[in-house]
Formats: structure tokens, sequence, C-alpha cells
């Protein structure tokens, strides 16, 4: 099974917890871009487990195996072709005999029942199968590629943990994000180290008690410019979502000020406009840089809130789906106490693919704009040289008329009419042909009559 997203860019991912392998294939990625292994790898290790104890024990290389879409310089620099990039990541650390017992008896909020009931013993749940937050390995890698297109054009995506649970960190400054995304791009990315380190000692004890932990990741996105994004259902509030509601144990999502507008006056709410350094701007931005699901050039942000990781260890009340019995379960496995911090990432990764597909569409539109201005210039110019060749046709028509006159011939010559309309059609091509001699039918029709109206006038 696989899953789709996106129009002008789209990812198809496939694979589950502890197949061997997952994947993904990006089409509509543009040629030639460069693109830093090494970048991308230190992104994607961010969201890697197995190296603290608020996180899983299952370490995997996490290395991307590209099969197509690149090519390799002789100086070792990797660009993109422009076809179907497609990369593979190989699950090497699974133990699925973890998950033997949990085949018939659902683990509490996780996708196990509603997976077996829509199919049944076909998929294997194994470690989440195909609902885990393993697949958003090949989303980061997506991500990954195309913040580095974004950077290119001066379009920044970071993101910070919010909270954990109720520990809070500094928010970003929403007019000026930037200024204050110090820790941003980090293992453990927090603005307040203090409150950062409240957090590492909470999600530490909620592992050791066999418990988990949710919280809220912050996300900004600056130098996205004014007019991104569609009315209605393709605006960025409804991609951004869609996408981020793809990434497991994403429950909310509030752009700008979100809830909070909803105790606000409409005088405190609203972002009143304001000119600085030549360019329209906000005062405020409690719209979080979208207004009619456009972009307005003000900084994007965005925050989302991560549920507890369903998978803990203390007993709970479940059922035997083949039995229909109670029963309990106690979990084995390695799971995240606090998916949040790994999660972070995502966030942004998924940020970049939505974000990617509407500038993108944005982009291509300018661009067929464009393409149309520069035909009509060509149209234009072709017409003047037209007018000025049927204007020197009239007077060619009009010495005929006069021998027309001279020696008592009709005005109007069927064959010669029929001779013309066929040469025409001849040189104007099949595709043409039926469009050209139109033309000259209704030329033909105009120069007979101008004749006539000489004709008559001498003779008057």
């Amino acid at each position: 099974m696989t899953s789709v997203f996106g129009k002008q860019l789209k990812i198809e991912v496939w694979g589950a917890s502890h197949a061997p392998e997952i994947g993904i294939t990006i089409t509509g990625l543009p040629k030639g871009v460069l693109l830093d292994p090494k970048k991308i790898q230190a992104f994607l290790d961010r969201r890697k487990g197995g190296k603290n104890a608020y996180s899983t024990k299952r370490a995997e290389a996490d290395t991307p195996d590209i099969k197509s879409g690149v090519t390799k310089t002789e100086d070792g620099k990797v660009f993109t072709t422009g076809d179907a990039l497609t990369a593979l990541f190989y699950n090497t650390n699974t133990r699925s005999s973890d998950y033997d017992e949990m085949r018939y008896v659902p683990r509490p909020s996780h996708a196990d029942y509603t997976s077996y009931i829509k199919y049944g013993d076909e998929m294997d749940r194994s470690g989440g199968g195909m609902f885990s937050g393993r697949l958003t390995l090949p989303v980061c890698f997506a991500g990954a590629v195309i913040k580095e297109i974004f950077e290119e054009k001066g379009i920044s995506i970071f993101a910070h943990i919010a909270s954990v649970g109720e520990i809070k960190d500094d928010a970003f400054d929403p007019v000026n994000p930037d200024q204050n995304c110090v820790g941003t791009g980090e293992d453990f990315p927090v603005i307040n180290k203090e409150a950062g380190a409240k957090m590492v000692e909470y999600m530490t004890a909620c592992a050791a008690e066999g418990d988990s932990i949710g919280g809220v990741i912050e996300c900004a996105v600056t130098g996205l410019p004014a007019g991104v994004g569609e009315p209605l259902y393709d605006s960025i509030e409804a991609v951004v979502s869609h996408m981020m509601f793809g990434i497991p144990a994403v429950k909310g999502i509030e752009f700008g000020s979100g809830f909070t507008c909803s105790k606000m006056k409409g005088s405190e709410c609203n972002d009143p406009y304001v000119i600085k350094d030549g360019k329209v701007c906000t005062e405020t931005n409690n719209s979080g840089g979208i207004q009619g699901g456009i972009s307005n050039g003000m900084p994007i942000v965005f925050r989302v809130a991560m549920k507890p990781t369903p998978s803990i260890y203390k007993e709970q009340r479940t059922v035997n789906m083949k039995e229909l019995t109670e029963t309990t379960l106690s979990l084995k496995g390695r799971h995240d106490p606090c998916i949040v911090p790994r999660a972070v990432p995502c966030i942004e990764a998924a940020c970049a693919i939505a974000l990617y597909n509407l500038y993108a569409e944005e982009e291509s539109k300018k661009a067929s704009s464009d393409g149309i201005s520069n035909m009509r210039e060509k149209i234009d110019a072709l017409d003047e040289e037209i007018a000025g060749l049927i204007s020197r046709r009239m007077e060619c028509a009009k010495e005929i008329a006069k021998s027309k006159k001279k020696d008592g011939l009709p005005v109007k010559n069927p064959e010669r009419e029929a001779q013309v309309l066929r040469h025409v059609g001849s040189v104007a091509g099949s595709d043409k042909e039926i469009y050209v001699q139109e033309v000259y039918r209704k030329l033909i029709s105009e120069t007979s009559q101008y004749e006539e109206s000489l004709i008559n006038t001498e003779e008057s």
C-alpha cells in the first residue's frame, strides 16, 4: 500500500515499520538542483532514535539509497535529473516478535484496531506497520531536498519544541521569528535552554514510569513571498494541515494566534498594515502570515499538537478482537516516551513539501502568464506585418480593377479564387488549412468589394 500527496510535486511513500524497506518517490522536482548528501543526512539524523533516554532504543542507519532521479558529476557533485527521484531506507533493527501477542489485542489509541477492521490479517501491524512513525523518515528525505531548493530562493523553514506537557519554551517572535530561533536545527531544538533541561528531566521521568507525554511544536517560515496559496480548499492552511495530519501523533494545528484569537477583540486581533523598507507589511502577525488562504509576505507561523505516544509499558485495558473478550495488555518493544523532539524535523519537512506545491503552482502561473505576454507581443508584431501586407495586396487589387474595367472583365473569378485557396491551404499545412482558407475567403470577398467600388466610382 502507498500514500500519495501533492500536485505540482508529488510524493509517494510506501513500506512498513518492520518491512525489509520503506521508500519514497518524488515526482516534479526541477532539473539541475544541487543536493548536499551530508546536509541531507544531518537533517535525517535529527529524527533518529536510539540516542537518549527519552527516545526509542531502536537504532537504524537511516541512510537513503537513491535509485533514480539524480546524476553525479566527475567531481562528486549530485544533481537532480528532473526525473522521478526514488530513495529506499532499509529496516535492519526490527524485533517483530515483540508484537506477536498483539496480533489480535490492539494497543489503546493506536491504529491496531482500525487497521484490523479495514484490512484484516492482510496487513503486518508489527511496529505499527504502515501507520508507524517510521514512515516519516522518507518524508524527511523529501523535505530535506526541498529545503535545499527553498534556501536557494531565500526561504527558510525552522521549528522548535514549544512545550512538553506543561513545560513551555519561549515562543517565536511572530513578526521576526528568525531573531530568536537559537537552538532550532539541533537534536533537542529549544530557544530557552533552562526550559529544555526541565523537559528532558520530565520526559526521562515519564520513561522510567513506563508512561509517555505529548507536546507542541512551533514552526516558522520566512522569505515566502506574498501571493502564494489559493482561496478555500487549496489555501496555505488547508494544504499544510493536510500534510501535517499525515504525521502520526499530530492531533491539532493552529496558525498565527490560533485559538487565542477567539478570546480577542477585532481591534486586538487585526494586523494593521504599515510600510517598512518600501514594502507593505503588518505591524503584528496574528494571522500567521496568511490571509484568505494566501501568504501576505509576513512569516508563516503555526503550531501542531502531538499526542503522547500510545505505546506505553503500563498495563492497559483492551480486548481480544478474535474472541471478543476484554483483557489487559503490557507492552514489549521499543517506544518513544515522547515523540516531540524527533518529530520537529518531520514538521519542517512536511511544511516544506506542502508549501513547495503551492509555491511551484504560483511560479508555474507566472511563467505561463509571462509566456502568454511574450506570445502576444509576437502576435502584435505579426499583425502589424500582416496589416502592411494586406494594404500592399489591396494596392495590387486597385491596379487589377483598372485592368478589368479596361478589358471588360468581371470582378469575380471563381477559378482564380479556388486556386488561391488551394495554394494558401497547402502553405498553411493540414492542421491549420481550414482556418487559413476561411480567412482568405473573407479577404477575397473584401477585395472583390473593393474592386467593385473602384470600378463603380470611375463609372460615376
